[in-house]
């Protein structure tokens, strides 16, 4: 699995989480994943096959990007 992108959630209900975006191209699944995470012991995923349901997800976060 390969981390598109890292970042911080900066506003709204998850606002501090961690962000990571990983792309599965060459795995089982296929697609993108979404992980966002509060701490060690809460977090979830969202799985979506194609970018475009990446992308449209994306928008109901504001994140601060790692570059």
């Amino acid at each position: 699995m390969t981390i598109v992108r890292k970042g911080i959630v900066v506003t709204g209900e998850y606002s501090g989480w961690e962000v990571v975006v990983a792309g599965d191209c060459d795995g089982d699944s296929g697609g993108y994943y979404i992980y966002l995470k509060k701490s060690n012991v809460e977090g979830f995923d969202y799985w979506f096959e194609h970018e475009v349901g990446l992308q449209a997800q994306l928008v109901d976060f504001e994140v601060d990007w790692m570059v």
